[in-house]
């Protein structure tokens, strides 16, 4: 180098990186500083962040690399070309420390979403892909290392040519150990760049993986922070979004599932029950209570909700155990099926049992409201088998899953007897055959006729 000794430009090199490396530290801290004052909802205030290091580090070092190559062209006599090769360098630095400062500044976002639990859940709004920071960073690797040992060599090259007489090997030695240092400064520099990106894609994924773990078990209430404006946060605010849609589902079906059967609103959600309905084999059970339009009448609203709040569920956790399920509450009334929608062979014998152990829970609730001076409550059971429409029955806005036909009707007209006959549980002729064997207690009362039927059925009481 003309005019300035090796040992010189090392100094004037090493000067200004010692003057920037401050202002970079400075810049750095107060940046992570402004995280601090992060809002949800302002993301892109989020994103910003790390190019505000990117800029920062490629302006400061473009600046510099202008001043020094004014100072050795100028000040120092240096050829022009060596100004353009201090300019390259600074550049490169510039891009390389602006590549790091960038993943590093990334890094302090995850590191502060995951301490302060904030969830940033919406999708960025502009997408800088991953391919192009690939295509950034190897461009840049390789355009600037290329033009960089092309521009020593050249020069290298030119001042053999310009002196006579055969040189030495050390300036051969020289050239290498140049072109040797560039290169291993860019090479380190773009390994260092390589390890912080995939310290943080390996941060970013370990946390999808979580999330995705807690979804596999039904856990709704995690999110993915969305802490790039790349594929992967794209797909961290889609996981986001499935997680909101998973809990708003569930939701959906367990508050569904409280007004209609879980084995019901399961089915309908799922689309397994016919528009049309579908023909069905079963065994229809209504109970009623006793009494109630004068329990109604003696005591205040409260106070009946909190009674009949009591009875059914004892009542249809009784219906439950037995197989049946609970299709409707008819004011103090409970209709309830054995054998729909899910397929139940022995539904008639099951449904007898259950109206058996109804009767039983029945006692043990007024044993506990006679301890509190209330007086006992009774009811009475009508089970009746047979061929029913069972689907979806209603409005277009609004459908309930019912049974259809004259076996639902024939089994409310049985329930009514049990006040003829003061009984309690009362069953047909067609339940009592399908029963046959059972040491369930049977007694025929003979043939009745129901309520608008013509046609008389043989029932049956059970003791």
């Amino acid at each position: 180098m003309e005019g300035i000794g090796y040992v010189q430009a090392a100094i004037y090199t090493f000067i200004p990186i010692l003057l920037v490396l401050p202002l970079r530290i400075y810049w750095f801290k107060k940046n992570v500083r402004g995280l601090h004052h992060f809002r949800p909802g302002t993301s892109s205030v989020l994103y910003a962040f790390p190019w505000k290091e990117f800029s920062g580090d490629f302006i400061l070092w473009l600046l510099m690399g202008l001043g020094m190559a004014v100072f050795y062209t100028l000040h120092l006599r240096a050829p022009f070309l060596t100004g353009v090769k201090v300019l390259l360098g600074c550049v490169s630095f510039g891009l390389f420390g602006g590549m790091l400062s960038f993943l590093s500044m990334e890094k302090k976002i995850i590191e502060f979403l995951r301490e302060r639990k904030i969830d940033i859940t919406v999708s960025p709004k502009t997408l800088f892909s991953v391919s192009k920071k690939m295509l950034l960073l190897v461009l840049t690797v390789l355009g600037f290392m290329v033009v960089a040992i092309l521009l020593m060599v050249f020069m290298d090259i030119q001042y053999l040519l310009s002196h006579e007489g055969f040189p030495g090997p050390d300036i051969y030695f020289g050239v290498f150990k140049e072109v040797l240092f560039a290169f291993t400064v860019l090479l380190v520099l773009s390994l260092l760049i390589l390890r912080r990106y995939s310290q943080n894609l390996r941060a970013v994924l370990a946390r999808q993986l979580r999330v995705m773990e807690d979804i596999s078990q039904g856990k709704y209430d995690t999110r993915v922070p969305v802490v790039s404006n790349d594929e992967f946060g794209l797909i961290a605010a889609k996981t986001n979004q499935m997680i909101s849609g998973l809990r708003d589902r569930d939701f959906c079906q367990v508050s569904f599932g409280r007004y209609v059967t879980p084995e019901v609103s399961e089915k309908v959600l799922k689309g397994e029950i016919p528009l049309e309905g579908e023909m069905r084999d079963v065994t229809i059970l209504f109970c009623d209570l006793r009494g109630y339009t004068t329990f109604v009448e003696m005591r205040k609203p409260k106070e009946v909700v909190h009674f009949l709040n009591e009875y059914f569920t004892e009542m249809e956790r009784t219906i439950k155990e037995h197989k049946g399920i609970v299709l409707q509450y008819i004011g103090d009334e409970i209709e309830a099926v054995f054998g729909a929608p899910l397929d139940l062979q022995d539904h008639p014998e099951m449904a007898v049992r259950a109206a058996l152990e109804m009767r039983k829970r029945l006692k043990e609730l007024n044993i506990k409201r006679e301890t509190l001076g209330e007086k006992p409550v009774d009811h009475g059971i009508g089970i009746h088998t047979g061929t029913v429409l069972a689907g979806s029955v209603g409005s277009p806005d609004r459908l309930v899953y019912a049974m259809v036909g004259d076996t639902v009707n024939s089994a409310s007209r049985i329930q009514d007897l049990n006040k003829k006959f003061g009984t309690d549980i009362l069953i047909s002729q067609a339940t009592r055959d399908l029963i046959t064997g059972s040491d369930v207690g049977l007694s025929s009362l003979g043939k009745v006729s129901l309520r608008g039927k013509s046609e008389e059925i043989e029932i049956y009481r059970v003791s």
